[in-house]
């Protein structure tokens, strides 16, 4: 069964340096939960962080869908080695619909920052 994310908040899309849109389990701080960040600059491509346990990986999300209740990532071999993952990732998502909408631009501005490369293959928001 997958694990179901209740939660959803992002920087200011205005006033930060650095925008992060983040996904999690609860307000709970061993709760499971995952940060998409923006690149610093042209150097940088974004990056996914995952806690608890702070693992970090640069680029690395081949596809990332988002349904009105599923979250669904496919990552690199090398993001899924380096953050403990499996290469795919299924979450239920429980979200009122300005969360969802939250998670759904955010993902869409971080994952399409940085490197052209590491552009997913397949993002459907």
């Amino acid at each position: 069964m997958p694990e179901v994310l209740r939660d959803v908040g992002a920087t200011d899309e205005y006033d930060a340096d650095i925008y992060m849109v983040g996904v999690r389990e609860s307000t709970d701080p061993e709760a499971r939960s995952l940060v998409f960040q923006e690149g610093y600059d042209d150097e940088d491509s974004y990056c996914l962080v995952i806690d608890p346990g702070q693992a970090t990986f640069y680029g690395g999300v081949i596809e990332c869908t988002v349904s009105d209740d599923q979250l669904h990532l496919l990552l690199s071999e090398s993001a899924a080695e380096e953050l403990g993952t499996p290469t795919e990732l299924r979450f239920s998502l429980m979200l009122p619909p300005d969360q969802l909408q939250l998670l759904r631009r955010g993902l869409t501005r971080v994952l399409t920052s940085g490197h052209p490369e590491d552009v997913p293959r397949r993002l459907d928001v």
